[in-house]
């Protein structure tokens, strides 16, 4: 069991790498998705630094990376309701990204969120 489980991280791993060299996420395209409120100060200190906490404490890490190449730079390019909905729903067959929204919270969400728009600021690491 152990195997297949390694077997499997390895695949999503390889996988999630692909997509970030072909382009990562796609930006949003306008779809009513985008109808959720902002709940929360996407800029705010503390919630970037909960977001990163969830980050790094979660397989998100191991799938997309310590410094996630996939985030850097694109902070124009992803919207805030996109990068919720595709935690909340998962990447939907464009991804092998599982949903997590029955796993956090809402806030922790947004959280996450605005720890990725922070990263979508840095140029590069």
């Amino acid at each position: 069991m152990k195997k297949i489980v390694f077997y499997l991280s390895i695949i999503v791993a390889v996988f999630s790498f692909n997509v970030s060299l072909a382009g990562g996420v796609p930006a949003s395209d306008g779809d009513s998705d985008n109808e959720l409120v902002v709940p929360i100060d996407l800029t705010d200190p503390d919630a970037i630094e909960a977001g990163k906490g969830t980050f790094h404490s979660t397989c998100a890490d191991y799938c997309h990376g310590h410094e996630p190449a996939l985030f850097i730079g694109r902070g124009d390019e992803l919207e805030p309701q996109y990068i919720y909905q595709t935690i909340f729903n998962g990447g939907q067959g464009a991804t092998p990204m599982p949903p997590w929204g029955e796993v956090f919270s809402e806030e922790e969400i947004w959280e996450l969120v605005s720890y990725i728009k922070f990263l979508g600021t840095i140029e590069e690491l």
